[in-house]
C-alpha cells in the first residue's frame, strides 16, 4: 500500500472512531488512548496526524458539523433573488431534520461547553456567524420585502428557535434516555420530539410573525 494512503487511512480511522466515541460520551468522554485503539493505532499515530487533544476534537466537530452547514447554505441561496419568506421556511425545514438527525451531538456539544471544553465553547462562538446568519439575513430580507411584522431580527429569530427547535433538541437529547418521567411527560416528550408536530409549530410560529394578509 501506498505510504500516503495508508497514512490518510489511519488519519480517517481515528476521526471515524472519535466520531463514534463523541456520539456516546460528548468531547469531554473522549480520551486519546481509547480513540487510538478503538481505531487499531498507537498513540505516537495520534499524535503524529493531530499533535494533541485540542485539535483532534476541534476537527471532529468541524467534520460533524461542515455538510449541515453545506447544506443549509444551498437552501438559503442567499445569493440569488426571490421570496425570502419561503427560503426562511425551507431552511428551518432542513434544520428540523438534521435537529432530529443530530440531536444526540448537538446537545452534547452544548454540555460540553457547560463543561469547559474549549474546542465546543469556540464551535458555539461561530455559530452567530454560520447558520445563525443565514437565518438573520433571511428574516432581513423578509422584513424588506414587507413579508413579516417590524421587530429586531435577533428577537424573531429567539421566538423561532424556543418554539420549533428547542423542543426537539431536548427530547430526542438529554430527555431521549430519562427513565424517570412520569407518563403524562413522556406524551408531552414525544409531541416534543415528532418532526411533523414541530412543522405544525413551524407554521403557528411563522403565522405569528407574518404580517397581515400575507
Amino acid at each position: 500500500m501506498d505510504a500516503s494512503k495508508k497514512s490518510g487511512d489511519t488519519r480517517q480511522r481515528l476521526l471515524s472512531q472519535g466520531l463514534d466515541m463523541v456520539r456516546r460520551t460528548g468531547l469531554r468522554g473522549l480520551v486519546v488512548r481509547e480513540v487510538a485503539a478503538a481505531a487499531g493505532v498507537n498513540p505516537g499515530s495520534f499524535v503524529y496526524h493531530f499533535g494533541n487533544r485540542e485539535r483532534f476534537v476541534t476537527e471532529l466537530v468541524e467534520l460533524w458539523y461542515a455538510p449541515i452547514y453545506r447544506q443549509l447554505r444551498q437552501a438559503a441561496r442567499l445569493r440569488q433573488p426571490g421570496d425570502a419568506l419561503a427560503r426562511l421556511r425551507e431552511v428551518i425545514e432542513q434544520l428540523l431534520q438534521l435537529a432530529a438527525e443530530h440531536a444526540g451531538f448537538a446537545s452534547h456539544l452544548a454540555a460540553d461547553a457547560l463543561a469547559g471544553e474549549p474546542a465546543a465553547q469556540a464551535f458555539l462562538l461561530r455559530l452567530p456567524s454560520r447558520h445563525m446568519r443565514l437565518l438573520l439575513v433571511l428574516l432581513a430580507r423578509a422584513q424588506r420585502q414587507g413579508r413579516l411584522v417590524d421587530a429586531p431580527p435577533p428577537q424573531l429569530l429567539c421566538y423561532l428557535v424556543s418554539a420549533i427547535g428547542l423542543p426537539l433538541l431536548l427530547a430526542r437529547g438529554p430527555l431521549a434516555a430519562s427513565d424517570w418521567l412520569p407518563q403524562q411527560a413522556r406524551q408531552l416528550q414525544r409531541w416534543m420530539a415528532d418532526i411533523p408536530a414541530a412543522r405544525q409549530r413551524l407554521a403557528w410560529a411563522l403565522a405569528g410573525i407574518t404580517k397581515m394578509g400575507e
